[in-house]
């Protein structure tokens, strides 16, 4: 049985999705970061922000909010891996025409150093390193405020569908 929010998700996420698919990546991204669009569901409900997007390359940023971090104090592996696979997933949105939908295959995370409540606004920057017809490989970092890399990641990316050729 569905529930009423359960559905008012479905119906968000839906005409999100149209609004995605009908767009260049990139026109998508600028306003998103204009504030004409939202962010997507997850990333708004942790406090993520998309703050830069350049073609294969995209930047987000978020302050560190308990509910970040772990029952050790350090910043949950979890997150982390979201903010990277968002990142990434993004970066390839960058180079994407309208009607292609990427998803990720397999995503890679190497952690560095934690991050702890003094990390200050972390940034998570996803590059392109590939970008085919059905297939990308990215890569990127998530740093702290001061810039220490916290977080390293590649992943590909498989596109599910892709306008008529």
């Amino acid at each position: 049985m569905q529930t009423s929010a359960t559905a008012d998700v479905a119906a968000a996420s839906t005409a999100l999705r149209g609004r995605v698919e009908s767009m260049h990546g990139m026109d998508f991204l600028r306003a998103v970061i204009a504030g004409d669009l939202p962010e997507s569901p997850l990333i708004a409900s942790l406090g993520v922000r998309t703050v830069a997007a350049a073609e294969g390359e995209v930047t987000l940023s978020t302050v560190p909010q308990p509910q970040h971090f772990n029952t050790i104090g350090t910043g949950h592996g979890g997150f982390l891996a979201t903010l990277l696979d968002t990142a990434l997933g993004l970066a390839v949105d960058t180079l994407t025409p309208a009607g292609t939908v990427w998803t990720t295959t397999d995503l890679h995370v190497r952690f560095r150093r934690p991050m702890t409540a003094d990390s200050g606004t972390v940034t998570a920057v996803g590059r392109v390193d590939h970008h085919g017809r059905s297939t990308s490989v990215c890569s990127g970092e998530v740093c702290d405020g001061e810039g220490r890399v916290l977080a390293t990641a590649t992943a590909s990316l498989f596109a599910l569908r892709q306008p008529p050729a």
